[in-house]
């Protein structure tokens, strides 16, 4: 048992619900179930009643209700207690996030936090998604938002909100439809993000699925940022993949066109990354639930 489980099983309680407490945990719901269950074998007895009108807790799992309150809300003294003895306290949390992130919603995600918390400071690091993972296990920064995995031990990773990469085009492309098929996105000529980017990543990983790579792509030129990939795009240079989150403005105003390539979906999650080995001050995880919360949604 540990501190996670106890808030699936709150919020499994909450909401009366496994689906539910799924979405809320970013999780699927055959995950919070198995959660549920190796609460329930370990202590050998049902903490839930299973209905059609979905789960409620039993007489044990009130009593175990109880003492997860208690037990989260004494894990939280005690680590707020801890941080003042061995004087880690400090006002600057230092941030890191990928282009994608970092130059589109983060800013406004942190405006707030500070608009509630003012005596925080808050420094963001904007770079690619694998320089932000170095940064993060060289504990540079005290945890980074990105929408690529470590691909080694010792970090940890929680979910802020879904996305998925889109094929961005200038409003004159003749394309009739907002779909284009894999043939038609291989022969686009493409502006790129450089190697180390996480939407190249993602995009390498869909392409290689139908068995194509990089390569196969008719790249003319690479950029490192966002806003110069979409005015090269604008200009009429070529399309490129970008995730939905950094146009969803020009969308909306019909500057710039936004299609998907027909059976390829390419989902992505950005995810707060942090290092196992990396102390995580009271301030630190304000900012790391203000970010996650579901209820709040604070991501601009």
């Amino acid at each position: 048992m540990d501190s996670y489980q106890l808030k699936i099983f709150i919020a499994v309680s909450k909401f009366q619900s496994i689906s539910k407490a799924a979405k809320i945990m970013h999780l699927s719901q055959p995950a919070v179930s198995s959660h549920i269950k190796n609460l329930e074998d370990y202590y050998r007895g049902q903490l839930f009643e299973r209905t059609q009108q979905g789960v409620f807790l039993t007489k044990a799992g009130q009593v175990f209700y109880t003492y997860a309150h208690r037990i989260l809300a004494l894990q939280e003294e005690m680590e707020q207690q801890l941080e003042t003895t061995l004087l880690h306290e400090n006002n600057q949390i230092v941030v890191g996030a990928s282009s994608t992130i970092g130059n589109v919603s983060l800013p406004c995600s942190i405006y707030l936090f500070k608009e509630e918390y003012p005596e925080i400071n808050i420094r963001l690091q904007i770079d690619n998604a694998e320089e932000i993972l170095r940064k993060v296990k060289a504990e540079e920064i005290d945890f980074g938002v990105v929408e690529i995995f470590p691909e080694t031990n010792g970090f940890s990773t929680q979910p802020i909100t879904s996305d998925e990469l889109v094929v961005i085009l200038p409003p004159s492309h003749p394309a009739q439809t907002d779909k284009l098929s894999l043939k038609e996105f291989i022969d686009q000529p493409l502006i790129m993000r450089e190697s180390g980017s996480g939407t190249r990543k993602i995009l390498a990983q869909n392409l290689e699925s139908h068995g194509y790579s990089i390569n196969h792509l008719n790249v003319i030129t690479e950029m490192t940022t966002i806003d110069a990939i979409k005015s090269a795009v604008l200009a009429g240079m070529g399309g490129a993949v970008v995730p939905r989150i950094c146009v969803k403005k020009e969308v909306h105003f019909g500057t710039l066109r936004a299609l998907t390539i027909s059976n390829m979906d390419m989902p992505l999650t950005y995810n707060i990354i942090k290092s196992d080995n990396h102390f995580l001050s009271s301030k630190i995880k304000k900012l790391i639930k203000f970010l996650t919360d579901p209820e709040e949604n604070f991501l601009c």
